[in-house]
């Protein structure tokens, strides 16, 4: 029997014009490796994935964009990461 491990999913903000795309960019580097399900803030469906897998929020910068859209619809983040920039 083989065993499909459930991935996290990883919502991104999608970068503002300072940060440019560096959070997206990274979720999708890590989708293609296999890490994560790659998601963006605004996807639908977020409800189900909410749910049934653990939740990373993914920013580019310190205003949090991800983190606090989930947040208002009441979504447990499991991860919050800030990405580094400098």
């Amino acid at each position: 029997m083989t065993r499909v491990r459930a991935l996290p999913v990883m919502y991104a903000c999608q970068g503002c014009e300072a940060h440019g795309q560096a959070a997206r960019a990274t979720a999708e580097r890590l989708e293609r490796a296999g890490r994560v399900e790659a998601a963006w803030i605004g996807t639908p469906g977020l409800e189900l994935k909410a749910a049934r897998y653990p939740i990373i929020a993914l920013d580019a910068c310190v205003d949090s964009c991800a983190l606090r859209w989930l947040e208002r619809r009441g979504v447990r983040v499991d991860q919050h990461h800030v990405l580094s920039l400098t």
